[in-house]
């Protein structure tokens, strides 16, 4: 019973000099909401930025990719890929290959159709307008499903479906080539090898006449410098048809590069060391994780949590001061009010309980006010750190040289665009506590010079 007094009367005292001292109230409340609304907002951001990473991870292939090694392999005459179809199938019977997706590059030009030129259209001189103003880049694939541009989600089916190991003759092309020509799924579309690309070194002029099986969109966000780089003008087509424009003969086919999937639950590194142990020319190819797609996507996010990881220490540290520095003068304010509660027999433990009362009455409200703001910021924050983010990889790029227009440039160079922030009423707890933490520091470091000391000096008597 007495102690249910106790609590009462500490309680009531600290009720009465909320209501009482109304401005003193009114700056507390100020500073507890801008506190925890920012204690919020950063939460919101953090868990929004952990959120995307974990999305990001699981749409990532789990697997490697075999491709030339760069410091003793310059590829073809083009710098294209020169990786063996013999090596690819013996990686391929490695236990824990799900299954394998090869690229095969070649140039053609569009017979019965017009090629996407650049709006400003002074790309190519004469010399190469005649000879490529109607290339496009034929990559030929056995599954273009499982392509890292599509499994990345850079580039997405429209129309029509992906191409598959079983086809022969089929192709699919960007919407806005399709739009440009009036083309749909079910239409032809008749192709002739390039014979002036450096990597036709049988010089064929070999056409194809392939059904166009599905349409896709998406593009690149960087600035291209030719059309030759425009997303619009990449077709993709089956092996069968790469293999027949550039007449390769059994011996001399090769690919760009081959992305091996693991099955669930495989060891990625344990795999990838089994392949080296292989009898491939591993001084002219390397394998590597298949995740350099999805690196600067998840860099992006781990930089925004960084930040909010320092900002919600910020925000408790500058609480703390603030709270502190107030308190401290407020407390010196009310000497005489102690020294009267002491002298009347209130125990200082009663004291400080209603100090930290007097902080709570004031910080419930302040939390659904700052609850109501953080709804406000939270999503202006995220965005503006995530381009502060995206600027930094910017610089740090721009510093190591500028990467291409291209797709497969803009793929390896790509970040989080946007970040959904939303501020959760599960992240009031973890506020709450925190807060708390901070009244009951900032109490006792302001109440205790003056709980030292007598009554007869907080009132200012002489003896």
């Amino acid at each position: 019973f007495l102690i249910g007094k106790e609590i009462m009367t500490f309680i009531s005292r600290a009720g009465r000099y909320v209501l009482r001292k109304r401005i003193r109230t009114l700056v507390l409340l100020v500073i507890l909401t801008i506190v925890s609304a920012s204690m919020l907002a950063t939460i919101a951001v953090s868990q929004a930025a952990k959120h995307e990473a974990e999305q990001i991870e699981k749409q990532a292939v789990v697997g490697f990719v075999l491709a030339n090694n760069p410091q003793n392999n310059s590829g073809t005459p083009r710098g294209a890929g020169t990786v063996k179809p013999a090596d690819v199938q013996r990686i391929a019977k490695l236990p824990g290959i799900a299954s394998y997706v090869v690229r095969q590059n070649v140039t053609a030009d569009l017979t019965d159709a017009d090629a996407m030129k650049l709006p400003e259209g002074d790309d190519y001189d004469k010399t190469k307008e005649q000879r490529f103003g109607n290339a496009v880049n034929l990559e030929g694939t056995n599954d273009s499903a499982k392509l890292n541009a599509f499994a990345s989600h850079a580039l997405s089916i429209a129309q029509g479906r992906h191409l598959k190991a079983s086809d022969k003759h089929m192709s699919m092309i960007h919407e806005d080539l399709a739009k440009a020509n009036n083309l749909k799924v079910g239409d032809t579309l008749t192709l002739r090898a390039n014979p002036y690309d450096a990597d036709n070194e049988s010089g064929s002029t070999a056409s194809v006449t392939t059904t166009i099986a599905g349409i896709f969109k998406g593009d690149s966000n960087r600035k291209v410098a030719t059309r030759a780089e425009l997303t619009s003008n990449t077709v993709y087509t089956d092996l069968n048809t790469t293999r027949e424009l550039y007449q390769y003969k059994p011996d001399k086919e090769i690919y760009q590069d081959a992305t091996f999937t693991l099955a669930k639950g495989v060891d990625v590194e344990k795999t990838m060391n089994d392949a080296k142990k292989l009898p491939v020319d591993w001084k002219n190819y390397q394998i590597t994780r298949n995740d350099q797609y999805t690196a600067g996507m998840l860099s992006a996010a781990q930089g925004v949590r960084s930040m909010m990881r320092g900002t919600l220490i910020g925000v408790l540290i500058f609480a703390a001061l603030v709270l502190c520095l107030v308190l401290l003068l407020w407390m010196n304010d009310r000497r005489r009010e102690m020294g009267v509660l002491v002298s009347i027999g209130v125990g200082k433990p009663s004291m400080v309980a209603q100090y930290v009362s007097e902080m709570i009455l004031v910080g419930i409200p302040s939390l659904a006010l700052g609850w109501l703001c953080a709804r406000g910021v939270a999503q202006w924050l995220g965005s503006s750190t995530l381009r502060s983010v995206n600027a930094s990889a910017a610089r740090e790029l721009s510093s190591m040289g500028q990467a291409g227009g291209n797709l497969e440039s803009n793929m390896a160079t790509r970040s989080l665009s946007t970040l959904a922030v939303s501020v959760d009423a599960g992240a009031i707890l973890p506020v709450s506590l925190g807060l708390l933490g901070v009244v009951l520091v900032c109490v006792l470091v302001s109440c205790m010079p003056m709980l030292y000391k007598s009554p007869r000096d907080l009132l200012g008597m002489q003896r």
